[in-house]
C-alpha cells in the first residue's frame, strides 16, 4: 500500500480539473500554459509561460524548488537578416512524468512516462524520449536527443542503460497512486 501524503489544503490552490499548485510557487504566462490536469506543483516550482507556450499532459508531478522554462534558439528576422534575435521555442511535457527536487528543465519535448532525478540541469532544446530516466544529479547537454527506452546519468549525462519493458506500465500506477494518495489533511 502506498503511504498517504497530506498537504494542508491553505496552502495550495486546486482548480477544477485537479491541478494542485502551491501557493509558493511562481507561475508566469499563464495565458499560454496549458495542463491537462491531475497534476501536482511543490513549494517554489517556477513556471515560465511568459517566454514561449507550455504545454502539460495529465499526472505530472513537479516537486520542490524546479525551474521549468521554455528554451531559446538564435534566428535572424526578414527586417533584419545580419542581426542575431533570440527566438524561445515551445515546451512539450507529455503524460506521467516526474521530475524531483532542485531540477532545472529547459528542454522542447519531455516524453511520456518519464522520471527525472534530483538535482539535474536538462539543457536548451533536449528531447527525451518516452519510458526513459534521468538519474540523480545528471547534466544533459544542449541539444541531447536521449532515446525511448533509456536510462541517462552523469555529467556529462550519457547512455548507461535501457529501460525494462515494464517501465510504463509502472510509471503510470506510481504517479496515478502518488496523485489519489496526495490529499488534504481532514
Amino acid at each position: 500500500m502506498d503511504s498517504i501524503i497530506q498537504y494542508d489544503k491553505s496552502e495550495f490552490h486546486e482548480t477544477s480539473s485537479g491541478i494542485k499548485i502551491s501557493k509558493k510557487s511562481i507561475i508566469k504566462g499563464t495565458e499560454q500554459i496549458n495542463v491537462s490536469g491531475r497534476c501536482i506543483f511543490f513549494n517554489d516550482v517556477i513556471l515560465r509561460g511568459d517566454l514561449a507556450k507550455v504545454s502539460i499532459g495529465k499526472y505530472l508531478v513537479v516537486h520542490e524548488k524546479v525551474t521549468l522554462k521554455p528554451s531559446y534558439t538564435y534566428g535572424y528576422t526578414k527586417e533584419s537578416p545580419t542581426k542575431k534575435v533570440i527566438k524561445f521555442l515551445p515546451l512539450m511535457i507529455s503524460d506521467y512524468v516526474e521530475i524531483e527536487s532542485s531540477s532545472i528543465i529547459q528542454a522542447t519535448k519531455i516524453g511520456t512516462c518519464t522520471s527525472i532525478g534530483k538535482n539535474c540541469y536538462i539543457s536548451h532544446r533536449c528531447v527525451i524520449g518516452e519510458n526513459s530516466i534521468i538519474l540523480d544529479d545528471s547534466i544533459l547537454p544542449p541539444d541531447t536527443v536521449v532515446p525511448a527506452n533509456s536510462v541517462f546519468g552523469g555529467r556529462p549525462a550519457v547512455y548507461i542503460a535501457e529501460t525494462p519493458e515494464s517501465t510504463a506500465i509502472i510509471q503510470k500506477q506510481k504517479l496515478v497512486n502518488f496523485y489519489k494518495n496526495f490529499v488534504p489533511k481532514s
